[in-house]
């Protein structure tokens, strides 16, 4: 029986690029839209050999793969969304390099494009024992105008995918009509090799079938071996795998000699026999990992300053993404932009009223000796920020090693915990959350409480702020952003009146930087509510006209709850009543400046709740009156007067 490989597994937009991914194994340079970087990872001695092959009503930029796979970043909005499929399948060594290819193509025509998909094909032959293809494949159909498709659709309620791509039957009639094709191929040349896409067991061999090494494992035990052979020593292999494989060997010998002597052994129970926990330890301690994986870890063990494994690979590279770090580079580029802003504000209102220059902190006679040295600070900045940030993106791209290298040791922690499921079935957080409940309590969840399990788990790790909390919080913070901004206007005024140019300017910097800032977050707040009125709309099957932000929040924390009358004018009387008996609580005595801030800005919500909620009232009579206009009309006839009733 041949050798047969066929895995596969899904690329997530939460953990990885498919830029990346398309970049490392095609062997070229392509640019990420998503990050601005491009991705490239050195030099192969053998060039990998590459097609992309897709439906006849597919767009032609798809047949550019730096074009295709930043489109399927685009297309694809949720921070968790599937990009692409990756298959990964080993080409028989009996065939020629010309053969192989063919295979490949053949395979991928009829299985990938013919059915929609666009097919990514890289073979590597880096080694000529192991030839190999991985096929990364888009997961959105295309429709027949080249446009985008849709991945799922509502009916009767439930979301259905349109297409059969993620079903297991297909996966299986893949594997086989890839077996089928090596076969064909085998018969044609007139070999007797045959292959199978089934596992030994359900081929009916008694048999536990070995691990295929990878590329940098097998080289590592072949030079273990020389080294072995040199020093006229017996060989044991040193990698995890290379162990296990040595194991798997043993325990299939065993096996044949208990078949000899007609006793029935279950495969099973033998290896549950095996400690599992040794077998996990083993992961690590035996992992053969180059140079810069070795580097990369070593910079997140000190950053850490702790063991590191997913949990903490993954902290660390959170920390460098969007961490104090990350804050410092976006707020030095928004303090250059500012600059940059003032600078040009101030050179087009000298061209007209060089008087007027003041405003930003320049003097009307100097203007052109103090233009230059701004422009000569500003050049400074740029140069400070473009240095800060290559070190950020180097020690980002080290963290990005360290994760892939915990991710990988994670799913074969998992792999060995469940070996008869379907590894891509669940994402990398829950496979780390599976193992972590076995290595604490020595128990393994079953399969359905993995899911939930790790929810869990990751909510106590990472709590996410709810959508309600996230909306306020970005109020508040703009909150914050207009008195800043007050605050440096007065400033800005008390210096101009004593001719400080150099405050002036500061205030004016300033200034310019907040209200970038707020106008970015006004974006964020503005999204943020057209997404409740949506809800709210829903929930009341009324439109709404309210813009206050805090109604809106309010509203939406009543359903939520589940204490909302499914009326709207009811639920507003609730918000105001609640109000009332808030502002009636005396607040108690402030003492730090944090403590000062939030009673102000918690005043300036109520203030700003009641003036909505009074417009929202009027607004409403004035409906109730236009839908009777008798008695609007007699209204204004008898004001003042006692109308009979």
């Amino acid at each position: 029986m041949a050798y047969f490989m066929f895995r596969t597994q899904v690329i997530s937009k939460s953990n990885r690029s498919a830029v990346a991914c398309a970049a490392y194994r095609s062997g070229q340079a392509l640019y990420s839209e998503r990050d601005g970087l491009t991705k490239k990872y050195g030099h192969r001695e053998v060039k990998p050999e590459t097609y992309i092959l897709a439906p006849k009503h597919a767009p032609e930029w798809v047949y550019n793969r730096e074009r295709l796979w930043n489109e399927v970043e685009k297309v694809e909005k949720q921070h968790n969304a599937q990009l692409a499929r990756e298959i990964i399948v080993a080409l028989p060594v009996q065939f020629t390099n010309e053969e192989q290819t063919q295979l490949v193509l053949d395979f991928c025509k009829e299985n990938f494009a013919d059915e929609g998909m666009v097919a990514d094909v890289s073979i590597h032959r880096d080694k000529k024992h192991n030839p190999h293809a991985h096929i990364m494949l888009t997961m959105r159909p295309f429709n027949e105008d080249g446009t985008w498709g849709k991945k799922r659709k509502k009916i009767d309620g439930k979301s259905v995918h349109l297409t059969n791509w993620n079903e297991k039957e297909t996966l299986l009639k893949w594997r086989k009509n890839f077996a089928d094709k090596i076969n064909e191929k085998f018969k044609e040349k007139g070999l007797e090799d045959r292959v199978s896409h089934e596992s030994y067991e359900k081929q009916g061999i008694d048999k536990v079938p070995k691990i295929r090494l990878s590329r940098e494992a097998y080289q590592y035990e072949q030079r273990m071996k020389k080294e072995a052979e040199k020093q006229k020593k017996p060989y044991e292999p040193v990698t995890y795998y290379g162990k296990l494989n040595e194991e798997i060997q043993e325990i299939n010998k065993e096996l044949n000699a208990l078949k000899q002597r007609e006793k029935v052994v279950s495969i099973s129970n033998y290896q549950n026999e095996k400690s599992l926990n040794k077998t996990i330890e083993s992961i690590r301690k035996n992992a053969s990992l180059n140079d810069v994986e070795k580097a990369s870890l070593l910079l997140v063990a000190k950053r850490a300053k702790s063991y590191v494994d997913f949990a903490v690979a993954r902290r660390v590279y959170l920390d460098i993404v969007e961490g104090n770090w990350k804050k410092k580079i976006d707020s030095q580029q928004l303090k250059i932009r500012a600059l940059k802003n003032v600078i040009n504000k101030a050179y087009h209102v000298y061209q007209q009223e060089p008087k007027q220059v003041v405003q930003y902190g320049f003097h009307p006679q100097k203007f052109k000796e103090q233009l230059k040295e701004k422009i000569a600070e500003l050049k400074s900045m740029e140069s400070a920020f473009e240095n800060d940030r290559m070190k950020h993106e180097a020690v980002l791209k080290k963290a990005e090693v360290a994760l892939e290298v915990q991710k990988q040791f994670t799913r074969e922690e998992f792999e060995v915990l469940y070996p008869h499921v379907d590894v891509d079935k669940f994402g990398i957080e829950e496979q780390y959350h599976a193992v972590q409940h076995f290595k604490e309590t020595g128990k393994i969840l079953s399969e359905s409480d993995i899911t939930n399990y790790a929810a869990k788990k990751e909510q106590e790790i990472h709590p996410i702020p709810t959508f309600v909390e996230q909306t306020r919080n970005i109020s508040k913070s703009l909150f914050i952003l207009n008195r800043a901004i007050q605050k440096q206007s007065k400033e800005r005024i008390e210096a101009l009146k004593i001719r400080d140019f150099d405050k002036v300017h500061e205030a004016s910097r300033k200034i310019e930087q907040y209200v970038l800032k707020q106008d970015k977050m006004n974006k964020e707040l503005e999204e943020n509510k057209t997404v409740l009125k949506v809800r709210l709309q829903e929930h009341y099957g009324v439109e709404l006209s309210i813009t206050n932000t805090e109604v809106l929040l309010r509203l939406q924390e009543l359903v939520e709850k589940g204490e909302s009358r499914n009326n709207l004018t009811e639920d507003l009387q609730k918000i105001q009543k609640n109000a009332q008996l808030e502002q009636n609580v005396s607040a108690q005595n402030q003492e730090t400046a944090e403590q000062i801030l939030e009673q102000q800005y918690a005043k300036d919500v109520a203030d700003g709740l009641f003036r909505a909620l009074e417009e929202i009232q009027r607004a409403n009579e004035h409906k109730k009156y236009e839908k009777d206009p008798t008695r609007k009309r007699q209204r204004k006839r008898y004001r003042g007067q006692d109308l009979e009733r």
